[in-house]
């Protein structure tokens, strides 16, 4: 017996130290993603919305799902800057695109600030970058570049460009197809389940974080897909050929009319059905390669210590509203998927229903891995306390958008129903998600909508002094955040 209290004793002891290691740490990033190609969220969206491409037009994405059934989903997560670089700083550094030196793409990322990885480097963590960066300036695809926002392992960070070939080169990786010019190219060039860029990328990532190290990690894995060109390998570029795709409701509607700020290109993009068969396609892929990256932590016994989280810099449209990409507060193109796993953290199965920003990434993680800081470190929330009890705290109520570029054009809040957009050259425009989830009619001035108005317009004013963002100071958009804090008074 007193051997055995003496061995319970010591087990109890293991599991106690175990528990107080730091957590690994694996951000997924996919670029430009739909949020309703994921069968999680589809889930949570009526069957119009979870099914916009037609009745039973959907991809399945079981290992994406799976994040979401063993860990949380959030349902309004969305783009701090809905344009790959200014987004993408916002992720790493916790701060707003303005503050980062990355306002709009092709920036350089300031070296002077934190980033998630320079703080984790301080705590020992084996920081580790793979795949597209976009946040070294103009250089592409330039591998390991300069500017590397304090990552150690960058060998397979390039800065740019979405390629679909790579291959292995004595001196690193390189892309795979080339133009009439010999010059890198997009082209497909019969790429496989090695040299395909989203395959390639796994492969690489597996290694790292399969590696017998001492350290905890951070690994981030992001895949240049499924922006565009959309081309995927064999057999996913005809794995959605028997599926019947039809325009979007809101495309084609000439008698509706829409923001000024969605500018004049309505009516200039064709629906094409085998461009969204593509699309699924890279959808497909990327699902299968997590899968592989989730199968690899579990066979080296590191998916429960390891924080999983998977997200996007964007959406996509996917002609909604007549467009295609980026760049605008609507839901297809600033809305993304945020989902994290982390055992007896996060209860499995939870649903996030509050504003969640890509600015609150690294403050997030950080907490999640027990690590402290200094609380004016970081301009994002952390909202690790939030997710873990499934209930809002005092901080989570909203998050803030801001058009990529250095002239203003549109700032945004969002709370967990409305979505309050204030542009240079429109009226305010009030959408609520529950009344209109197709987003085709402004709710402002609306009776019933005079206080909601208000305290977005007051988070509004708050944000953009805390933030130090001088869009909040153009002319017409500083006369409608008077106008909007003026409302029912």
């Amino acid at each position: 017996m007193r051997f055995l209290i003496i061995f319970l004793l010591l087990l109890a002891s293991r599991e106690r130290l175990r528990a107080a290691e730091p957590p690994n740490i694996l951000l997924i990033v996919t670029d430009e993603h739909n949020f309703r190609t994921l069968g999680c969220y589809r889930d949570h969206l009526l069957k119009e919305q979870a099914e916009m491409w037609g009745p039973g037009v959907i991809v399945e994405t079981p290992h994406i799902d799976r994040l979401a059934k063993e860990g949380v989903l959030c349902t309004r997560a969305y783009a701090t800057a809905p344009v790959c670089s200014p987004c993408r700083a916002a992720m790493i550094t916790g701060l707003y695109p303005q503050n980062t030196g990355v306002p709009t793409n092709n920036y350089k990322l300031r070296t002077d600030i934190p980033t998630l990885a320079s703080v984790l480097n301080q705590s020992g963590y084996r920081t580790g970058f793979i795949g597209k960066w976009h946040l070294g300036g103009e250089g592409k695809p330039e591998w390991s570049p300069e500017i590397d926002g304090g990552f150690i392992q960058k060998k397979y960070m390039f800065n740019r460009g979405h390629w679909k070939k790579f291959e292995l080169t004595e001196t690193g990786a390189e892309v795979a197809s080339q133009d009439k010019k010999s010059e890198p190219s997009y082209n497909l060039d019969n790429a496989d389940e090695k040299s395909f860029s989203t395959d390639f990328l796994t492969d690489r990532c597996i290694d790292f974080v399969g590696r017998k190290e001492s350290e905890p990690f951070l690994a981030v894995v992001s895949y240049p897909d499924p922006h565009g060109p959309n081309t995927v390998r064999a057999p996913y570029n005809t794995m959605f050929d028997h599926l019947r795709f039809l325009p979007p409701r809101t495309y084609g509607l000439e008698d509706v009319i829409g923001p000024k700020w969605l500018g004049d290109e309505k009516g200039h993009t064709t629906f094409k059905a085998d461009q969204m068969r593509q699309y699924f396609g890279m959808v497909k892929c990327l699902d299968d390669n997590i899968g592989r990256l989730l199968h690899a932590l579990e066979a080296n016994g590191k998916l429960d210590s390891t924080i999983v989280m998977m997200t996007s810099d964007h959406g996509d449209l996917c002609y909604e509203h007549d467009r295609l990409n980026k760049g605008n507060p609507y839901e297809g193109s600033a809305r993304v998927p945020m989902l994290i796993r982390l055992p007896k953290k996060i209860p499995a199965g939870s649903v996030y229903s509050q504003p969640f920003g890509t600015v609150d990434i690294t403050p997030t993680l950080l907490h999640l891995a027990g690590h402290e800081y200094s609380a004016d470190t970081f301009q994002g929330r952390d909202l690790s306390v939030a997710l873990r009890d499934k209930a809002p705290v005092a901080t989570s109520k909203y998050t803030f958008l801001r058009n990529a570029g250095t002239k203003a054009s549109w700032i945004c809040v969002v709370d967990p129903r409305y979505k309050l957009i204030l542009s240079a050259n429109d009226r305010p425009w009030l959408f609520d998600n529950q009344q209109d989830p197709d987003e085709l009619h402004n709710f402002f001035g609306r009776p019933g909508t005079e206080t909601v108005t208000r305290m977005l317009a007051e988070s509004l004013k708050g944000y953009s002094v805390a933030s130090d963002d001088a869009f909040a100071k153009q002319p017409t958009i500083a006369k409608s955040l008077n106008l909007c804090l003026q409302v029912g008074l």
